[in-house]
């Protein structure tokens, strides 16, 4: 399949601030998103924390030296960091977690004014993000030392909500308007001055001027420049624009033109979107700073705050873990101290190099036991835990190695590399599901080396668990002879690689493999297994060769390459190469068979991904695994240290590794260093894998692909619309979950886990899903009686059928009761409909009570109930006079639809509109015209 992308027609009609990212295409190349700021804010606190923080053993930096990295990315950041090849990409998971997280309120709290500070909702709005900020503070102080990488990943999205709403305070406030060039302090540090705030009896804008273009000129429409506002805009928690107030304004807004016209968001470059777009660029950098002022503030930032040890690990600027789960029944006797001699020898070999882990964790198991996990960064005390475990127990075959991996894995930092030691199966097979999602969500490579499985034959069960997880996690899957160990001991250095790069990784039936090799490449591993016990052979072939350069079993020949055997069994080989020459290169086997291929090296280039689909009119990530066939965006950002890459294709492999669609696009890295392009995608295989390819500055050829496999399903998990997400103390919620099936006719079986034990039950825990059929999981979650302060849970909600499951994750926030502000807001009103009979009609007192006038009106009021009285007189009201109230409440909105009726000889009426504490509003019509009316 040969695709040609096209122009997205997404984002539309619900833009409330800065736009998410850009992937949606109303946003313009001068634009800045919300991905910008956070990204840009986050690379310059990271950066700047780096130079007061060099390596132990490594000279200091310079003021400036890496914050003025020109570009400044996270490649280019890592590089002169560790003044060495290092992959940032732990780090640019961190960056995007919480990226996710900041796109997450526009899909959970679009209707909520107080996350965007919409409709003068500043106090509730401030007071909501300085929540979130002491939750995420309070949460990690009290646990640092307990968190594991799923805590981290909730904190991390916790902190991309909070910071929407303090960036949205930029683009949707008079801030900049009143010539304010520093950020507003008091929002990141509550102990700053409060600046004061518009009451609602104040006008604050006028309405924007007609073009000749018929579009509006908003420039001088505030009233006030010394008071804080901000714009309205219809949602579930603003009723309606009151007379006077600013609008947020853009076509998209529904009241931009009721006066007053226009608005003032400054969302956006362009005048269409955003009333104010000529301050979109000081809006953004003001948020950027602010952004920059939450993470490094000086005594009240996250790095102050908390301390460096804790910044290094949220932003995963510490590396991986070099992690080991191994089997210590008896049944392992035998092989326990080759297993120790191994580890130990993996550990002494990277302990002291570029690519050195971070920290060390060893884990354990037996039968019925395992654990605890081991974690530590002192490579001695490490070694002494391996050099005492024994081989003892463990009554029958299985073991419990998934729960060994689950805990090595809640233990590892992410992106690490596990070794899985043992000779059985899984008995606690059913973590399978759990373990495979964990280990996919934080990209970490499991290697299970296998001397033996459990069944009647001895053989390895065809794709058995290990293969599986092997296969999730894009990694080997190793099974040899016991005692022969040591035989892959070379395929450790494939994992420890401080910079990891796969070229190929394919299965077909073959004699020759060809690929390219560019320029970032300084050396290569070249793994070739096959599933039968034939004897094979290779020639690695370099470009421009006419001999051959031969790799053996038991023997290597160079030529233009240096090859080392790292791994030399019977049906598996590996090859460590320095690359002498980029160009196309080829595998030649000895002879024709199926093969498992494996080019991999160490460069900087590289890439990431994101599949995203529309919701709430932006592009946003999807949650959990994509529906087999269904619409997705599929952004793609490529890495490297090179500032001239040209992106040609985005490839779509199946699970074998063969090309299954491509999709053409011709994008060069921008001046900002970045380079990402998004195309419409439909995944239509059971699992696939993704590529990409182009050309680096000098020409060459470069090809990348992610051997991680994503899993396609037939079932999809939503929340429902409008679903909330906040509890408050003493209350409870359900939390509706909608399941589709759009495969065969199914039983699934659904559960649904929290890490504070919210959830008390969920309902149904199975239900037969017919295809094309829907149906609905609820949870319900009880908060605690008593809450100090704001704390949050990440819930899972999982389904499982006999060949299809999906899983989804939200964060669900316990809050205490709010405290009761006094109600000093009157009710606002608006008057529908005018209509004047009497206008223009000369009257004699005796036929005046013949004619009549009328007024309909809407009062409204967001806390209480509204009365409507006539303030006349008793004298001055006429008795043909008549005043008709409907009431209700809609969203905590209480609202009264009212008619008022008179004859022309009073042709004026006052009208009280009061809510239940006593504040009033005033409507006055007047149609008075002496020389219209007698009397």
């Amino acid at each position: 399949m040969h695709l040609h992308t096209g122009l997205l027609t997404l984002c539309f009609g619900w833009a409330f601030a800065f736009y998410p990212n850009r992937e949606c295409p109303d946003v313009g190349l001068s634009d800045l998103t919300d991905e910008d700021i956070t990204r840009n804010a986050i690379l310059t606190a990271v950066a700047t924390f780096m130079e007061g923080n060099p390596l132990p053993g490594k000279p200091g930096f310079k003021p400036g030296e890496l914050v003025d990295l020109v570009p400044l990315t996270p490649t280019s950041l890592f590089k002169a960091y560790f003044r060495a090849d290092v992959s940032p990409n732990q780090f640019i998971q961190a960056i995007q977690n919480i990226v996710t997280g900041n796109d997450e309120v526009e899909r959970l709290y679009a209707q909520q004014s107080d996350y965007h500070f919409h409709c003068e909702q500043i106090t509730k709005s401030i007071t909501l993000f300085q929540q979130y900020r002491d939750e995420i503070f309070t949460q990690i102080k009290v646990s640092k030392d307990k968190m594991d990488v799923n805590a981290y990943e909730k904190a991390q999205l916790k902190m991309g909500m909070a910071l929407h709403i303090l960036q949205k305070f930029y683009s949707n406030t008079n801030w900049v308007e009143m010539g304010k060039r520093t950020t507003y302090r008091h929002l990141v540090n509550a102990s700053d001055p409060v600046f004061p705030i518009a009451s609602s009896a104040i006008k604050t804008c006028k309405d924007c001027l007609p073009t000749e273009s018929g579009s509006l000129n908003c420039s001088g429409n505030l009233l006030v420049d010394n008071l804080l506002t901000s714009g309205y805009k219809k949602l579930e928690t603003c009723a309606a624009k009151p007379k006077g107030k600013c609008g947020h304004g853009g076509k998209y807004d529904e009241t931009r033109l009721q006066s007053p016209t226009g608005g003032i968001n400054k969302e956006t470059a362009n005048p269409e979107l955003s009333p104010h777009s000529n301050l979109h660029d000081k809006a953004a950098r003001l948020a950027e700073n602010a952004t920059v002022e939450f993470f490094i503030g000086p005594g009240f930032g996250f790095l102050d705050s908390l301390g460096p040890s804790v910044f290094r690990k949220f932003f995963n600027l510490q590396g991986y873990s070099l992690s080991f789960v191994i089997d210590t029944t008896s049944s392992m006797s035998d092989e326990i101290n080759l297993v120790k001699t191994i580890c130990i020898n993996i550990i002494k070999k990277v302990m002291n190099s570029s690519d050195a882990p971070y920290n060390y964790v060893l884990v354990p198991f037996n039968d019925p036991s395992f654990g605890p996990a081991i974690v530590t960064h002192d490579v001695a005390y490490f070694q002494s835990q391996i050099g005492a475990l024994t081989a003892t127990g463990g009554d029958d075959c299985p073991e419990m190695s998934m729960n060994g991996l689950k805990l090595a894995l809640a233990n590892s930092e992410p992106r690490s590399n596990i070794f899985l030691f043992t000779d059985a199966g899984a008995k606690d097979v059913a973590l399978l599901d759990e373990v495979m999602i964990q280990a996919s969500s934080v990209e970490t490579q499991i290697y299970p080396m296998l001397t033996g499985y459990c069944s009647a034959s001895g053989d390895i069960v065809e794709d058995n668990e290990y293969m599986k997880l092997a296969k999730v996690t894009g990694q080997h899957y190793t099974r040899v002879q016991k005692g022969k160990l040591n035989s892959v001991l070379g395929i450790t250095e494939l994992a420890l690689n401080s910079a990891p790069a796969v070229l190929v990784q394919v299965t077909e039936r073959t004699k020759k493999l060809l690929f390219y090799v560019d320029e970032t490449l300084r050396e290569l591993s070249i793994s070739v297994k096959k599933n039968n016990d034939v004897p094979f052979y290779f020639f690695l072939l370099t470009p421009g060769d006419t001999d051959k350069t031969r790799s053996r079993r038991k023997r290597a020949v160079t030529m233009d390459a240096k090859v080392s055997s790292l791994v030399n069994t019977t049906n598996y080989q590996v090859v460590k190469v320095q690359v002498t020459q980029p160009g196309q290169w080829a595998v030649e086997m000895s002879s024709l068979d199926t093969y498992t291929f494996e080019i991999a090296g160490k460069s900087l280039l590289d890439f990431s991904y994101k599949i995203m689909e529309e919701k709430n009119g932006y592009v946003l990530p999807i949650q959990g695994r994509p529906e087999k066939g269904a619409e997705y965006i599929l952004s793609v950002a490529v890495q490297g240290d090179s500032d001239k890459l040209t992106l040609t294709q985005v490839i779509v492999f199946d699970e074998a590794g063969k090309k299954h669609a491509t999709y053409d696009v011709n994008k060069s890295t921008d001046s900002r260093g970045e380079l990402r392009v998004s195309v419409p995608v439909r995944f239509d295989l059971p699992s696939f894998s993704l590529g990409i390819a182009g050309k680096t500055e000098k020409g060459n050829n470069f090809v990348r692909s992610k051997p991680l496999l994503i899993h396609t399903e037939t079932l999809s998990l939503k929340l429902s619309e409008g679903q909330k997400s906040t509890l408050i103390e003493g209350t409870s919620l359900d939390v509706v979950v909608v399941i589709t099936n759009e495969g065969p006719d199914q039983t699934f079986t659904f559960n649904v886990k929290d890490e504070l034990s919210l959830m008390k039950s969920f309902t149904p825990s199975s239900a037969l899903i017919r295809k094309g059929e829907k149906a609905t999981l609820t949870a319900t979650l009880i908060a605690p009686k008593t809450v100090a302060k704001q704390t949050s849970s990440l819930v899972t909600f999982t389904a499982k059928g006999g060949a299809s499951m999906n899983y989804l994750k939200s964060v669900m926030t316990v809050v205490p009761k709010p405290e009761e502000i006094p109600d000093e807001d009157p009710p606002q009103y608006k008057i529908t409909k005018e209509g004047d009979s009497c206008r223009g009609i000369r009257q004699s007192l005796l036929r005046c009570k013949s004619f009549f006038w009328e007024t309909t009106f809407l009062a409204w009021d967001t806390k209480s109930a509204v009365t409507v009285e006539i303030g006349l007189p008793a004298d001055k009201t006429p008795k043909t006079s008549s005043l008709n109230c409907d009431d209700s409440v809609e969203s905590g909105v209480h609202r009264s639809s009212c008619k008022y009726r008179s004859d022309c000889c009073t042709p004026y009426v006052t009208l009280i509109v009061k809510d239940a504490t006593g504040n009033k509003n005033l409507l006055k019509v007047d149609f008075s015209e002496k020389e219209n009316y007698a009397g």
